[in-house]
């Protein structure tokens, strides 16, 4: 029997909470994960540049042999995923339907609160696919600039997370949103920060679960001898980024604990050509 590789990939670190949900709906996967640090973030790039980003990153993952990709990052969802749909031979599985369905079902009342980047919010995706299963349902959506640089350089608490977390999320708490979707796969690291600033009442969707479940069955839908069951014999997960790998690997042990061992550097060029630095 063998073990299903799934590739996620993210502009940095955030898809490393879709990697720990796919951990642990497929223990025993081998997990491909590529950070593009170097040219981080991509909340504020232009959309073609991000396609193109996407579409190198996706294709080097399935050289590496992946059975199915996460793309773990919510602007590259919105803007690149649309237009590659049925471009590859593997499941793709992106964060902006997964999360819409996880949204619908947190609130009660249909007022959804989105906390993203510039970029996503300025896609409208999580709107267009919230309204696609609750018609009536009112979006409010914040961009949130600051936090993705601050979660990169491990700052995921203090009082500049907080003063930021106020100034956003304050206007979703005043539009009376009774649940506010993570638009971000680095937002999950502030969860409690989060949940200091908007109380018991309100509830916080993190999509990674979602995605997670729909990469397992979208591999074994495909091919149902691949396992995602633990084995003595597992790989450990593979990490590798486009920036410096040791504040990368500080990082992963940092937010999830995990030790990753060697992380590689490998960046690609404008022509999608992939070099690989000790």
């Amino acid at each position: 029997m063998r073990y299903a590789r799934i590739g996620i990939l993210d502009s940095g670190v955030g898809g490393l909470t879709v990697a720990r949900a796919i951990a642990d709906a497929m223990p025993g996967a081998h997990l491909i994960y590529y950070g593009d640090t170097a040219r981080m973030p991509y909340g504020d790039r232009p959309p073609d540049q991000i396609a193109r980003f996407v579409r190198e990153i996706i294709t080097f993952l399935l050289h590496q042999g992946a059975d199915a990709v996460a793309v773990a990052c919510n602007t590259s969802s919105a803007l690149a995923l649309p237009a590659m749909q049925g471009d590859f031979d593997v499941p793709i599985v992106g964060m902006i339907e997964c999360g819409a369905v996880a949204a619908v079902e947190a609130s009660r009342t249909g007022r959804i609160g989105v906390i993203a980047t510039a970029n996503t919010v300025r896609s409208g995706a999580y709107g267009k696919a919230i309204r696609s299963l609750r018609p009536a349902a009112h979006v409010v959506q914040q961009a949130c600039p600051l936090l993705v640089p601050m979660i990169e350089r491990g700052e995921v608490s203090g009082e500049g997370i907080r003063r930021a977390l106020r100034d956003y999320i304050q206007p979703l708490l005043a539009a009376q949103v009774d649940s506010i979707v993570y638009g971000c796969t680095h937002y999950p690291f502030l969860d409690a920060e989060v949940r200091a600033v908007t109380g018991p009442s309100v509830a916080l969707v993190d999509p990674a679960i979602r995605v997670a479940h729909a990469v397992k069955s979208a591999v074994l839908a495909r091919d149902p001898s691949l396992s995602g069951e633990p084995n003595a014999r597992s790989i450990p997960p593979r990490f590798m980024t486009s920036g410096d790998p040791e504040v990368f690997a500080r990082l992963v042990h940092l937010l999830l604990g995990w030790r990753p061992g060697e992380v590689e550097r490998i960046s690609m060029d404008a022509r999608g050509l992939i070099s690989r630095n000790a």
